[in-house]
């Protein structure tokens, strides 16, 4: 059979935007609406306001690919003490997290403007016709909790999300907030605001109000909170086009939607802790490859604005930033540049992961912050060995699953309950790592002394906010002839 037309299609391309239409709808009960006709969605013309709370409407949102593969291998990450005690398997992670993305995902140019050439995110021929159900319907859950992070984080200012699953439960939850009768999908914070966010994400080919209407009871459910707080119902539907739905309700005055950006020198130590936590990945990443690989990259020292004037930035693009040429200029006199104290070089430790095309990096306080996080994350693991070891060899396979499967929930429950009753105690040693780092050197923080990469990467495109640091191959994302 021929392939359907538009099969040579093109993969996505990072130094291109994309524009993502979002429908921001209030209401009290959380009451989603039908999913919007294919000719509202083309329509959708006016930017995302910034600076100000936004009223309901449509609107369109210009981002990167950048961003949206930054919330990706954010999204929810929930920073398990094995995983603390095996950081290769971070490389594995952010290889799941990533490649989805470049499996199924496409641009289409459209001249909305004319003149003006932008680029519209939509699922690719192979998503469409050359992969199985289950396929898409794995794939749209990847894509619900990624836009979920890039919406919440993006558009309306929240922390770094958790899978509700695997914290805490908030301080405003109710007697029914218990796993056995379900959670929302994800738990954030807002820097404005006290009361906590409770998000639910819902993606597939087309997330329609069937699918909504299950995600609000789910976020509605009798007994699940007991104050203030944010509900957020985000829908992602891929077809005809990628684009957003986002439903929501602020209960008894839980909070604001501005997207504010305190940087983390203002921030309190639950901010940092949730920082860390939201990066750890990158870190346990970093943190495994041999010393000769990894690079100490130079950025700008005016990074703490890059929200100002865009849409869904949740980085800044290193192109378009000029602190960033100034401090890479003054690293070309390296001599010079190395008098300079460690606090006063706006720096990353970077390295290309393993498998995926992807550089990550961290400054020097964020580094030390999760590398402190990470020694007490092995702590509360190697109790839990202790007071709940796992068999050691089975006598009856069957007996032996079942036991293992309660074990295992009694652990994870057990090791939750030990992070809720150390939580400021580990965001006490998150901050203490966070102001060792932030005048240490290198050389202490990684067991050697890192070259010193003045010129971006020859082939990725950057981005950075005043602590983390992503760039992406645009040698594996050209569009195909």
């Amino acid at each position: 059979m021929y392939p359907p037309h538009g099969a040579a299609g093109s993969l996505l391309a990072p130094a291109d935007a994309v524009d993502i239409p979002v429908f921001l709808r209030r209401s009290a009960p959380l009451t989603p609406q039908r999913r919007p006709r294919a000719e509202r969605i083309d329509a959708t013309a006016p930017p995302w306001p910034t600076g100000t709370e936004p009223p309901d409407g449509q609107y369109l949102v210009r981002t990167t690919w950048r961003e949206i593969i930054d919330a990706a291998v954010t999204v929810g990450r929930d920073p398990t003490a094995w995983l603390a005690a095996t950081p290769t398997l971070a490389w594995a992670e952010l290889v799941a997290r990533r490649s989805p993305l470049m499996a199924y995902l496409g641009r289409t140019r459209h001249d909305i403007i004319p003149g003006a050439a932008v680029y519209h995110l939509e699922p690719n021929v192979i998503y469409q016709y050359g992969t199985e159900v289950s396929a898409q319907v794995g794939f749209g859950y990847r894509m619900g909790m990624t836009m979920a992070e890039w919406a919440s984080r993006g558009l309306l200012g929240t922390g770094p999300t958790d899978h509700a699953e695997s914290v805490a439960a908030p301080v405003a939850a109710g007697l029914g907030w218990t796993p056995q009768d379900g959670l929302p999908d994800l738990l954030a914070h807002h820097p404005a605001s006290p009361h906590p966010w409770l998000i639910e994400a819902k993606g597939g080919r087309r997330a329609g109000l069937t699918v909504l209407r299950k995600g609000a009871h789910q976020l509605s459910r009798a007994g699940l909170m007991a104050g203030p707080h944010v509900r957020l119902l985000c829908g992602t539907s891929l077809e005809h086009r990628v684009f957003v739905t986002l439903d929501l309700e602020v209960v008894d005055g839980g909070g604001v939607i501005t997207a504010a950006n305190p940087g983390p020198d203002d921030a309190d130590p639950e901010t940092i802790l949730d920082l860390a936590r939201s990066r750890m990945l990158f870190y346990l990443a970093l943190h495994a490859l041999p010393p000769d690989r990894l690079r100490v990259t130079p950025i700008g020292a005016d990074l703490g604005s890059y929200r100002m004037g865009r849409g869904a930035a949740l980085a800044q693009l290193l192109e378009a930033d000029p602190s960033t040429v100034v401090e890479r200029a003054a690293a070309r006199n390296l001599a010079q540049y190395r008098r300079r104290p460690p606090q006063h070089r706006a720096e990353m430790i970077t390295a290309r992961v393993p498998g995926t095309d992807l550089i990550v990096g961290l400054s020097r306080r964020l580094y030390a912050a999760c590398e402190q996080l990470a020694a007490e994350q092995m702590r509360l693991a190697l109790s839990i060995d202790v007071e709940l070891p796992l068999p050691m060899a089975p006598a009856d396979i069957e007996s032996d699953l079942r036991f293992v499967d309660e074990r295992r929930q009694e652990r994870e429950a057990l090791l939750r309950l030990r992070e809720r009753q150390e939580r400021r105690y580990l965001a006490k040693r998150a901050v203490a790592g966070f102001r060792r780092g932030s005048t240490a050197e290198w050389a202490e923080l990684v067991g050697g002394d890192p070259p010193l990469q003045v010129e971006p990467p020859i082939g990725y495109l950057e981005a950075a906010t005043p602590d983390t640091y992503l760039a992406v191959s645009a040698a594996s994302t050209t569009t195909l002839p």
